[in-house]
C-alpha cells in the first residue's frame, strides 16, 4: 500500500502545504514573539526606573547617597541581573549595581540620559564601555518642584534578550516541528485511507481489463468512495453478463461458420480480412493465420474473390460470381456471393464473401446434359431404324416375303433394343431417386445369383462358353432386394458372356469372406484397357460402341450394377487387362455372422 505513487503524490501535496504554513505562521509567531518579547523587556526596564526613582528620590532630597543606599542597589542588581545606576543632575554617577561610582565617568551625554531629560523618559541600545557588553538602557528624570535633581537608569544586556528571543524561537520551532509531525502523520494516515479503496478499485479494474470478470471491490463504506465501489461492482456484474452472452454468442456464430461447408469471409472497410472460416481456407488455399490482417488481394491470388468484395462494397449491393480453381488435386468450380456489411446506423462496415463449392453440382448438371444426350442418341438410333424399316414396307407394296421377313425381323430385334434401354433406363431412374422400388428384406444371395445362371446359361451355351458357378453349401444372407441383385448378377454374367470369344471361360464366384458377401464373374475375354477402367461404370460408356451395339448392349448394364452395389450399401471393383479377361467383384455387407465354404456346380 505504501508503494502507491497516487499515495505518495496526494501526501506529498498536502506535506507542502503543511510544512509552508508551518514555516509562515512560525516567521510570522517569531517575529511578533521578538518584537513582543523586547517590548516586554523594555516595559519590565521602565518599571524598574520608574521603581528605583521612588527608591532613590528620599537621597535626592537629602543631597546624599550614603553607602548604604549603594549595598542596596548593588543586591538588586543581582538578583534581577538588571544593571542599575544613578546620576546627578550634572551626569555625576553617584551609585551603581555593578561598578564603583567613583571610577566611572560622566553619564551626562549618554542619549538615554539626554532623551530622559527632554522627555522625563528615555532609552537607547548601545555598546557599553564599562561592562564591555551590548546594552538596552532605560533611563527617568527625577523631579523636585519642576526642577530635574538626577536621573536613575536600569540597563540589562542585550545578549540577555538575545537569549530570551532564542529561547522563545526554539519553543516556536519544537511546537511548529511537533505540529507539523503530527499534521503530517495524521494527513499519511488520512491519504492511506483515501487512496486505500481507490488502489482496490485499481486493482480491480485492471483485473477486469485482463478479463477476470470474477473480482468484486466489496467497499463498506456510505461515503462518494463507497458508492462508487457498488456502482463499480454492479458495472462488472453487467459487464461480465453482456461478455458471458457475447462470448457464447460469438462461439456458436464461430461454431456455426466453422460447421459450414460453405466458405465465409469477411472484410473492413479497408478491405482487410477480419474473419475468415476453414471451409474458405481450404477452397482458397490460405491459412488464417496468415490472412488475417490483410487485404483480400494481399491473401488470395484468386481475383473473382476480390473483385466481387470490392464490387459489393462499391456497389453496395450484393455481386454473385464464379470462379474456376485449379489446384494439383482437382478443379474447383466456385460460386462466389457478396454482400456489403452495414453497422446498426447503416453505415458501410466491410463486406462478406461467401463461397460455395458447386463443382458436384456443374458435373452433376454436365451428366445430366450427357445423359439425355445419350438418352436421345440411343432412343433415336432403334426408332430411326424401325421407322426407316417400317417406311420402306409401306412404300414398297411389291416387296417379296423373304425381304418383308426379313425386315420384320430387324425391326422386331430394335424393337427389342429399345424395350431393353427403356427397362434399364427405368431401373436405373428407381435407382437413383430411391422412391421404394428397392425393398429391403433378408435374401439368401445365392438364390438371385443362382437364377441369373440358370437364365445365362442357355445364351452360354449357344455362344459355345463354359460357364462354371461356385457358391457356398450354406446360405449367405443379406439384406437387400431380391429382383435387383438377379439384375446386378444377370448384368455382370451377361456382360461377360457378350465380351468373351468362343471357346472360352466365364466362372460366378460366390463366398463369404469375414462380414462380407462376395460375388465374382470372371472371364477370359478380351479385356479392358487402364484408361478406361475408372469410367466402364458410367451411364452410356462404352470401350469399344461399335461392337458393343453390335451385341445388343445398351452401355447401362454396368452402371446399373454399380447402382445396385452402392443401394446395398456395398461397392464393385473391376481387375482387367487387354487380352486376358476381366474380374468383376462385388462386396455386400452380411446379415450375420456366416462361415462357408466353396461349392463348384457346373
Amino acid at each position: 500500500m505504501l508503494g502507491s505513487r497516487f499515495l505518495w503524490k496526494l501526501f506529498a501535496g498536502y506535506a507542502v502545504v503543511i510544512v509552508v504554513t508551518a514555516l509562515l505562521i512560525g516567521v510570522l509567531v517569531g517575529r511578533n514573539a521578538a518584537s513582543d518579547q523586547r517590548e516586554l523587556i523594555s516595559q519590565s526596564l521602565e518599571s524598574d526606573v520608574y521603581l528605583l526613582r521612588e527608591l532613590a528620590r528620599p537621597y535626592f532630597q537629602s543631597s546624599e547617597i550614603d553607602s548604604s543606599f549603594q549595598q542596596r542597589l548593588w543586591r538588586l542588581g543581582q538578583r534581577t541581573q538588571t544593571r542599575y545606576t544613578v546620576l546627578l543632575a550634572n551626569g555625576a554617577v553617584v551609585a551603581d549595581s555593578h561598578e564603583d561610582p567613583s571610577v566611572m565617568d560622566n553619564h551626562g551625554r549618554r542619549p538615554e540620559v539626554l532623551e530622559a531629560l527632554a522627555r522625563g523618559l528615555g532609552s537607547s541600545s548601545r555598546y557599553s564601555e564599562t561592562v564591555g557588553h551590548d546594552m538596552l538602557y532605560m533611563a527617568v528624570a527625577v523631579e523636585d518642584g519642576g526642577d530635574v535633581t538626577g536621573f536613575v537608569r536600569a540597563a540589562v544586556p542585550l545578549s540577555y534578550v538575545a537569549e530570551r528571543l532564542v529561547s522563545l524561537r526554539r519553543l516556536v520551532t519544537v511546537a511548529a516541528l511537533g505540529g507539523v509531525l503530527f499534521a503530517l502523520i495524521i494527513g499519511l494516515v488520512m491519504a492511506r485511507n483515501f487512496t486505500m479503496p481507490l488502489r482496490r478499485i485499481t486493482e480491480v479494474a485492471s483485473a477486469v481489463a485482463a478479463g477476470d470478470y470474477g473480482r468484486t471491490i466489496a467497499l463498506e463504506r456510505n461515503d462518494e468512495v463507497g458508492v462508487l465501489a457498488d456502482t463499480f461492482d454492479t458495472m462488472t456484474a453487467q459487464l461480465r453478463n453482456h461478455i458471458d452472452t457475447i462470448t457464447a454468442d460469438r462461439n456458436k456464430t464461430e461454431a456455426i461458420l466453422a460447421g459450414m461447408v460453405e466458405g465465409v469471409i469477411a472484410i473492413d472497410r479497408d478491405e482487410r480480412i477480419v474473419h475468415i472460416n476453414s471451409a474458405a481456407e481450404a477452397i482458397l488455399g490460405v491459412s488464417s493465420s496468415d490472412a488475417m490482417g490483410k487485404r483480400i488481394w494481399e491473401a488470395t491470388r484468386v481475383r473473382e474473390a476480390s473483385d466481387a468484395l470490392s464490387a459489393a462494397m462499391q456497389e453496395q449491393e450484393t455481386n454473385i460470381a464464379e470462379a474456376r480453381i485449379a489446384s494439383p488435386d482437382k478443379d474447383q468450380v466456385v460460386q462466389l456471393i457478396a454482400t456489403p456489411l452495414r453497422s446498426g446506423a447503416g453505415e458501410l462496415e466491410g463486406a462478406i464473401l461467401v463461397l460455395h463449392d458447386v463443382s458436384e453440382l456443374r458435373k452433376l448438371e454436365k451428366i445430366r446434359s450427357d445423359f439425355i444426350t445419350n438418352v436421345s442418341h440411343e432412343l433415336k438410333t432403334p426408332l430411326a431404324a424401325i421407322r426407316g424399316l417400317v417406311e420402306t414396307m409401306i412404300d414398297d407394296r411389291d416387296m417379296d416375303d423373304e425381304t418383308h421377313s426379313r425386315f420384320l425381323v430387324r425391326v422386331h430385334e430394335q424393337s427389342a433394343r429399345l424395350g431393353a434401354l427403356v427397362v434399364d433406363l427405368l431401373a436405373i431412374s428407381r435407382l437413383e431417386a430411391d422412391e421404394g422400388g428397392v425393398q429391403f428384406e433378408p435374401v439368401d444371395l445365392r438364390e438371385p445369383v443362382a437364377e441369373a445362371f440358370r437364365t445365362l446359361a442357355p445364351v452360354a451355351d449357344n455362344e459355345q462358353l463354359e460357364l462354371k458357378a461356385e457358391v457356398p453349401d450354406t446360405a449367405v444372407p443379406i439384406r437387400g432386394d431380391a429382383e435387383t441383385l438377379r439384375e446386378l448378377a444377370e448384368n455382370l454374367v451377361g456382360n461377360a458372356i457378350k465380351y468373351t470369344p468362343r471357346g472360352g471361360k466365364v466362372r460366378v464366384r460366390l463366398a463369404v469372406e469375414g462380414a462380407l458377401a462376395v460375388l465374382e464373374v470372371e472371364d477370359t475375354g478380351i479385356g479392358i484397357a487402364p484408361e478406361h477402367q475408372g469410367r466402364v461404370f458410367e451411364r452410356f460408356y462404352r470401350v469399344d460402341k461399335a461392337r458393343s451395339r453390335q451385341l445388343g448392349g445398351t452401355g447401362l448394364g454396368l452402371s446399373i450394377v454399380k447402382h445396385v452395389a452402392l443401394a446395398h450399401g456395398g461397392n464393385v471393383s473391376l481387375r482387367s487387362a487387354p487380352g486376358e479377361g476381366s474380374t468383376f467383384r462385388v462386396q455386400f455387407p452380411l446379415d450375420g455372422n456366416v462361415q462357408a465354404g466353396p461349392h463348384v456346380t457346373g
